[in-house]
């Protein structure tokens, strides 16, 4: 089998874990790269520019872009801006992964403001593309780079077309699909059997190989109470590959299945996904919330509320006034300037996830909450990752909703039950479930 995923998103990411704890190991394409891939995975930039991660790369940090002489960076946390003479002609968008001021991308500007071209870097700090942009604001062309800087892929967004310089000769090719099937074809795998997560690209591909195979598609998405053409297309059977559809989200199962035939249920399975937590949820009262914000909705009333809890606030700026003051509590404890080591260990040591605060997320702590296992509690308002936060587990920041959140952290402190009861929920909202079941239907797809 084969991996073939388009992008490689939060769901993708989350099928590809899977699929790894369950023993499946099998070789990973992934045909949009995004230069910040595990080093395992395959893609169409790798493979041609025959690219080498080197043991000693190192990310590109906001203050290594090239600029012009007497040009400027200026940059925080959340943001960064390349100016000359004090008007912005670039912006640096950072990755979104566990450390800060990584580069990303950067949006270059013109003189009246308008995004002219953007550079992309991978996660050992190569400029590996480079996207042109009209006066519109769209997308003409873009060019991939190797590491030594040669153009590789020439993909043509107005013509559609795409042009390959591999092993001393240039390829042409009309659309995106007669390049990636190029590509499929050049990596001689064994093409009998694709697990896919898209009906778009990835289904495309699979769908045209002119040869026998059993493919899996795990359905991510939301049908809205139609079953996809392209979906309908697959379960016919009638083709030279034999699909299956597998289906981790329990209620979407149910829409799909009460608008199929009985011929195509037959091809649909029940899925779920396995989680490797970093540690495991000791039903403590400790609290985290990760801020770059003073803005903490009643935070003072929570704490008030909660004197057997103990209250961890970290930001890695330094804190305004009016969040130092909440240092004569003595259940709050804070982490201004936050360090990555300081963080690491309060995730290992807290049991609880606060989301409480305005603006934006910061190291992806919702994420990373729930990674180690954490119960993550907050505000519906300003949910920063509702994927793996349970509806059940958000209030409202007004009126009843904040004496509802105060009540559940005191419930959850009371009595272990409580506290499992709300992990349940947010296991059944990420559709959790063991090797062993997940295995299970793994071995029935193909009987």
């Amino acid at each position: 089998m084969i991996n073939l995923f388009e992008h490689f998103d939060h769901q993708a990411q989350t099928l590809y874990t899977t699929l790894q704890l369950a023993g499946y190991k099998h070789e990973t394409i992934v045909l949009e790269d995004n230069g910040f891939l595990p080093a395992s995975i395959i893609t169409p930039y790798r493979y041609f520019a025959e690219y080498q991660i080197s043991d000693n790369a190192k990310s590109r940090y906001f203050n290594q872009i090239d600029i012009p002489r007497y040009w400027e960076i200026d940059g925080n946390n959340s943001e960064a801006m390349i100016k000359d003479m004090g008007k912005v002609r670039g912006e640096i968008r950072y990755h979104q992964g566990l450390k800060p001021r990584i580069v990303d991308r950067v949006e270059w500007i013109d003189e009246q403001g308008r995004l002219q071209y953007v550079d992309h870097y991978t996660q050992e700090g190569v400029c590996f593309a480079k996207t042109v942009y009209n006066l519109k604001g769209e997308k003409i062309f873009r060019r991939y780079l190797d590491q030594q800087g040669y153009e590789v892929i020439y993909e043509n967004y107005v013509a559609q077309s795409i042009i390959l310089n591999w092993q001393g000769k240039s390829h042409h090719f009309s659309d995106k699909v007669e390049f990636l099937q190029f590509f499929i074809n050049s990596l001689q795998l064994d093409l009998n059997g694709f697990i896919i997560n898209s009906l778009g690209m990835p289904f495309l591909l699979s769908y045209r190989l002119d040869m026998h195979g059993n493919d899996i598609l795990f359905w991510q998405e939301q049908s809205d109470g139609n079953v996809p053409g392209n979906m309908k297309l697959m379960l016919e059977n009638h083709h030279t590959r034999q699909y299956r559809v597998v289906v981790p989200d329990l209620q979407e199962y149910d829409v799909l299945t009460q608008q199929m035939s009985a011929a195509e249920r037959q091809y649909v399975f029940k899925g779920g996904y396995i989680y490797d937590y970093k540690r495991q949820n000791m039903y403590q009262p400790k609290v985290v919330t990760m801020t770059n914000s003073d803005q903490l909705p009643h935070i003072e009333a929570i704490v008030e509320a909660c004197p057997n809890a103990t209250f961890h606030i970290g930001a890695v700026t330094e804190m305004s006034d009016k969040l130092m003051a909440m240092e004569r509590y003595d259940n709050v404890k804070l982490f201004p300037a936050i360090e990555i080591g300081t963080v690491n260990q309060l995730y290992q040591s807290c049991d609880i996830y606060l989301d409480i605060n305005e603006g934006g997320e910061i190291i992806n702590a919702v994420r990373r909450a729930f990674d180690h296992d954490l119960l993550v509690l907050g505000y519906e308002q300003n949910a920063h990752n509702k994927a793996v936060t349970a509806p059940e587990n958000l209030f409202s920041k007004e009126g009843q909703g904040v004496s509802e959140l105060i009540q559940a952290l005191k419930d959850i402190q009371r009595k272990p039950r409580y506290f499992k009861a709300r992990q349940t929920y947010q296991k059944a909202h990420v559709h959790e479930v063991s090797v062993k079941d997940f295995n299970r239907v793994m071995s029935q797809l193909f009987k």
